[in-house]
């Protein structure tokens, strides 16, 4: 009888150990990803921060054309990425008729999205 109450109450503490310790590594996975996940938002804000700063710079000494080729990249990258011909999502398919129309007015825009397109295309077997 004994015996049995002792195995009991090891059982039931071996769990409540168990579920202790594993709920507090569950818990600090979770919080490195949040943080993993922060930080990496950050790094793609501060690229596209750089990248707006570098372009108004150039807009303000008049080189326009410099500008255009910082700001077409986001916008081919956008392009190739996300919006197919043919989309049901109506925010996917307005941004693709805009990015379209721009390209038509625009070469530099025009080539980065061939440009990128051409690169996606010999990357997929």
């Amino acid at each position: 009888m004994k015996t049995s109450i002792a195995s009991a109450i090891s059982l039931i503490l071996g769990l409540g150990v168990g579920w202790y310790f594993e709920h507090h590594r569950a818990e600090r996975e979770k919080t490195e990803m949040v943080q993993q996940m922060v930080e990496g938002g950050e790094t793609a804000d501060r690229e596209r921060a750089v990248r707006a700063v570098r372009a108004i710079q150039s807009i303000q000494s008049g080189d326009t054309q410099k500008a255009v080729q910082l700001l077409s990249t986001p916008v081919a990258h956008y392009y190739t990425l996300y919006t197919e011909p043919g989309t049901t999502d109506e925010k996917r398919a307005q941004t693709r008729a805009a990015i379209e129309q721009l390209a038509k007015t625009n070469q530099i825009v025009a080539a980065r999205i061939a440009e990128l397109s051409s690169n996606m295309q010999a990357r997929t077997p």
